[in-house]
């Protein structure tokens, strides 16, 4: 191999040092851009769940498919149980359930598939205690049960 000497050597240490120097200001001067999204969001999400997290990961909201493949939207408490719960039920019925910090529902709204309305309103036992609807015929009534689900009261 044969020896560096005079000039050669000089214009070796030269290269390494500049090429050194140019990758360093290089890097400083042209810092790279963060990769961007797209400019148009997509038309349509494909899923069967999906669900909000926080940072750590833990659940605080789903929007899923229950066991009849409806549409089910679910909100949680800190404690992880159901508070909020809004979607389709068996034949086509549609509601809205909120429950107390147990994970009971205590309100349930909601509109059978022959269109009749009805809100009820139910103890901690999870029992039916009152009942406000309107029947297919137009005619209201508000109902009240004992705590064993036994009708005490038909109003009109």
């Amino acid at each position: 191999m044969a020896r560096l000497v005079g000039k050669e050597w000089l214009y070796l240490a030269m290269a390494l040092v500049g090429g050194i120097f140019g990758g360093v200001l290089g890097s400083r001067l042209w810092i790279a851009s963060p990769a961007v999204a797209a400019e148009s969001a997509p038309k349509t999400i494909a899923a069967q769940e999906i669900v909000l997290v926080d940072a750590a990961g833990k659940r605080h909201a789903a929007l899923s498919l229950n066991g009849d493949a409806q549409p089910v939207f679910q909100m949680f408490d800190h404690g992880g149980k159901t508070r909020i719960e809004i979607g389709f039920g068996k034949d086509g019925d549609i509601g809205l359930a909120l429950s107390d910090d147990r994970g009971k529902t205590r309100i349930a709204l909601g509109i059978s598939n022959e269109g009749v309305p009805a809100l009820k309103l139910f103890d901690g036992a999870n029992q039916p205690r009152a009942l406000l609807g309107v029947d297919s015929q137009g005619e209201s009534a508000l109902d009240f049960y004992e705590s064993g689900g036994k009708l005490l009261r038909e109003l009109p």
